[in-house]
């Protein structure tokens, strides 16, 4: 089965795969191939979509799309969970992403543990990031150097557990990207965190009612099915 491009950035930065400041379209195929097709815009439509990279994003493995060396064109990631819990970056040169995937870090994302980009220390680079879920709702962030994710660090605690949805954004528009959480329930709160560049601070309710039931909300680090 076929998956959009996942992308938790804010939705200013988009998907500029190319680096030419249009928003662009991609897929991951699934499957064995794992091919990744690019349908560029032209700024009135997406033109044909071609192949882009192969083997990325097989089986349950979780692709993520995010500007992680900070050139200005956005690149893949794959977490490819199960024990390992490797992250692998194949970066954009605008016309393909280069054929050889790198391994940036290690034993993140594994589980049920809920992976997440963007840049949350705001220099211009994405950044990974996690929810733990569970009891401890730990969020770590591992930061990038341009070449590598960094060790990931607790970020906040006790944010997003059970079945509350997580979320990326910045929400105080001040180019660091933020924590949100839709808590669902029966008062179905919206909490937001902002990143100071070092740590997210204190969830605070910025809406209540809203997202009940099976409405879906925007943004979201995960799938609801």
């Amino acid at each position: 089965m076929a998956r959009l491009l996942r992308h938790q950035r804010r939705a200013a930065s988009g998907r500029r795969l190319n680096g030419d400041g249009k928003d662009d379209i991609g897929l991951f195929k699934r499957g064995t191939s794992g091919d990744v097709l690019v349908a560029l815009s032209d700024g009135t439509k997406f033109g044909t979509g071609t192949l882009w990279h192969d083997y990325f994003g097989i089986g349950n493995e979780l692709p993520y799309v995010g500007d992680f060396n900070g050139d200005g064109k956005d690149d893949i990631a794959v977490f490819t969970r199960g024990t390992a819990g490797d992250v692998l970056v194949a970066l954009s040169d605008g016309a393909k992403f280069v054929s050889t995937s790198t391994k940036w870090h290690e034993y993140f994302g594994v589980g049920d543990e809920v992976p997440a980009v963007g840049d949350f220390d705001g220099d211009g680079k994405d950044d990974i990031g996690l929810f733990k879920r569970g009891t401890s709702g730990d969020v770590l962030v591992a930061l990038s150097d341009g070449t590598k994710f960094g060790t990931g660090t607790l970020w906040q605690d006790y944010f997003g557990v059970n079945d509350e949805i997580p979320g990326i954004g910045d929400f105080t528009g001040d180019g660091k990207d933020d924590i949100g959480l839709f808590k669902r329930g029966t008062t179905v709160d919206v909490l937001a965190a902002s990143s100071d560049g070092t740590k997210f601070g204190t969830g605070t309710v910025w809406h209540d009612y809203f997202s009940v039931n099976g409405e879906v909300p925007l943004p979201r680090a995960i799938e609801i099915m």
